[in-house]
C-alpha cells in the first residue's frame, strides 16, 4: 500500500500545477479583454471616420448646404466654418464639428 502512495503526486506538485494553470488562464483572459477593447476602439474610429467622410462629401457636393440639415443627418452638436485662405476662385475652409464624444476638424478647398 505504501508503494502506491509514493507513485502519486505530492501536494507541492499539485499546488504548482494549479498555480501554472491559473496564471495561464489569467493571461489568456487579459488577452481576450484587450482584444475586445481594441475592437470597441476600432468600431468608434470607423464610425468617426465615416462621419468625417460623409461630412466632407456633403460639403464638396454642395458647399452652401444648410448646417441644420448636416447636424441632423450626422448627429453633430455644432458646426463652425473658418476661411483659412483663398486663391483665385478657390477657398480653403476649416470645418470644426463637435459631437457628443469629441471635437474634430477637416479642411477642404472649394
Amino acid at each position: 500500500m505504501n508503494s502506491n502512495v509514493s507513485k502519486g503526486f505530492s501536494l507541492l506538485e499539485v499546488v504548482i500545477a494549479l498555480l501554472i494553470i491559473s496564471i495561464t488562464f489569467l493571461a489568456y483572459n487579459q488577452l481576450i479583454e484587450q482584444n475586445l477593447k481594441s475592437q470597441e476602439l476600432k468600431q468608434i474610429f470607423i464610425q468617426e471616420s465615416d462621419k468625417k467622410l460623409n461630412l466632407l462629401t456633403i460639403y464638396v457636393s454642395d458647399p452652401d448646404v444648410d448646417q441644420y440639415e448636416v447636424r441632423q443627418i450626422l448627429d453633430i452638436n455644432e458646426i463652425s466654418e473658418t476661411k483659412i485662405s483663398s486663391f483665385r476662385n478657390f477657398d480653403e475652409i476649416k470645418i470644426d464639428f463637435i459631437t457628443d464624444d469629441e471635437s474634430v476638424y477637416i479642411t477642404i478647398i472649394k
